[in-house]
């Protein structure tokens, strides 16, 4: 569980993509970014932080309308 990192080109530009492999955040000059891709001459470096919460699935989103809506199963 450590923060990666990916080289990548763009328009003949090189980037670095910046990401947890433990689900947190990565986080520079106290900001939480869920990744961060930053040109790589600005060899920025991040921290990890806390757990991202869980995303949404469309069926949890379905449920909840449903809910609003007063559906029931």
């Amino acid at each position: 569980m450590a923060i990666r990192t990916e080289t990548y080109e763009l328009n003949g530009r090189l980037f670095i993509r910046t990401w947890s492999d433990a689900n947190r955040a990565v986080v520079r000059d106290g900001i939480a970014y869920g990744e961060a891709n930053d040109p790589a001459e600005f060899g920025r470096t991040y921290t990890e932080g806390e757990l991202m919460p869980p995303e949404e699935t469309a069926e949890d989103k379905a449920q909840a309308y449903d809910i609003l809506m007063g559906v029931t199963p």
